[in-house]
């Protein structure tokens, strides 16, 4: 049996009085459900109204910002959590793989064979995030591989090398080639909705390129979000190194003194027998994780934006030397600079 709204809300509000009767001031009968559902109906009225915005152009990046801005100042400094805006996440993924990719496809572009070689290819790469919030960096990454293969399809259909009948058979980029780590569950669900939402848009958009109505429903394939600590987990249980193209991420920054006992453990165990480990930032979990993690597959590459007290001063000659002796190199790096999310909040990132 189905109920409307009112039903449920009479319902419930009826119960309530029955066992939970409370008396106010003036004498009228009042429940914590009168409170709830008075509250409630606003927030549904509200929601409603979003109904008649344009959601078709949304960057589904902005869900990361939004869940920092409800967080307490406390919650975000404990998480280490700062979400980055698409103009910095790019400053990590264009050197890191985008520009390469880019380059091949202009060496590509006007040669039929080339250009299905480079799709085959694009289809291969694999995104880890081991500390993907919600999912900003995979939004991102996502989008700019569905964009590259929508200009390679361009390509094609210009030069009459593919009769396109059927273009979602020709659409071969596909949301599980991304994979990320989350020590929060609800951000975690957030980015697998994200990044089936930026699927969606990318859908959308080679709809209106071929003139062909396309969508991938129902969901077949998903992306690879793994709820738990990312310096607990196996990352080769996730995805096998020889399978992985890119890590990139902006892991938590919490300073030595803000450490609680189990971070201070997780850096314990990863730099054990590490002399003056204790001074490191919680980030730096992270680049141990992913230097030994590359070790099995010295193609992969990583970029993380971390703040940059890992680069100088005691930090430096603690991490650095140990990285570099198990094999780490330095392809790229920036300058340092102030960097502010769309949510609250501004770090120092390099």
């Amino acid at each position: 049996m189905s109920l409307s709204w009112n039903e449920i809300k009479d319902r419930a509000l009826a119960f309530s009085r029955e066992y939970v009767r409370e008396t106010s001031e003036d004498g009228e009968a009042k429940t914590f459900w009168d409170d709830f559902f008075h509250i409630f109906g606003v927030t549904r009225r509200r929601v409603a109204s979003f109904e008649a915005l344009d959601w078709s152009r949304i960057s589904p990046a902005i869900f990361g910002s939004l869940f920092q801005s409800i967080m307490d100042t406390r919650a975000r400094r404990h998480l280490g959590a700062h979400y980055t805006s698409e103009q910095h996440i790019l400053k990590a993924l264009q050197p890191l793989f985008l520009d390469r990719l880019r380059q091949e496809f202009q060496q590509a572009r006007r040669n039929p064979r080339r250009l299905l070689d480079f799709q085959r290819q694009l289809a291969t790469v694999r995104v880890l995030d081991p500390a993907c919030g919600c999912g900003n960096f995979l939004v991102v990454a996502y989008r700019e591989l569905r964009l590259l293969e929508l200009d390679v399809l361009r390509e094609l259909h210009q030069t009459r090398a593919s009769d396109f009948l059927d273009v979602g058979q020709i659409v071969s980029v596909d949301v599980d080639q991304c994979y990320g780590i989350e020590l929060a569950e609800f951000p975690a669900q957030i980015a697998q909705v994200a990044l089936w939402l930026t699927d969606h848009q990318m859908n959308l958009r080679v709809s209106e390129e071929f003139g062909q109505y396309f969508v991938r429903l129902p969901l077949v394939k998903a992306p690879q979000i793994v709820h738990g600590n990312a310096l607990t987990v196996d990352w080769r249980a996730l995805v096998k190194p020889e399978a992985l193209t890119v890590i990139v991420g902006n892991p938590p920054f919490v300073g030595k003194a803000f450490q609680n006992e189990a971070q201070k453990a997780d850096l314990a165990r990863l730099f054990a027998g590490v002399k003056g480990f204790g001074v490191l930032d919680y980030v730096a979990g992270w680049y141990r994780k992913a230097t030994d993690y590359m070790a099995d597959n010295p193609a992969i590459r990583a970029a993380f934006v971390s703040t940059n007290s890992i680069t100088q001063g005691e930090q430096a000659g603690v991490l650095w030397p140990d990285l570099f002796q198990r094999g780490a190199r330095i392809n790229f790096a920036h300058r340092t600079f102030q960097w502010t999310s769309e949510a609250r909040g501004r770090g120092t990132g390099q």
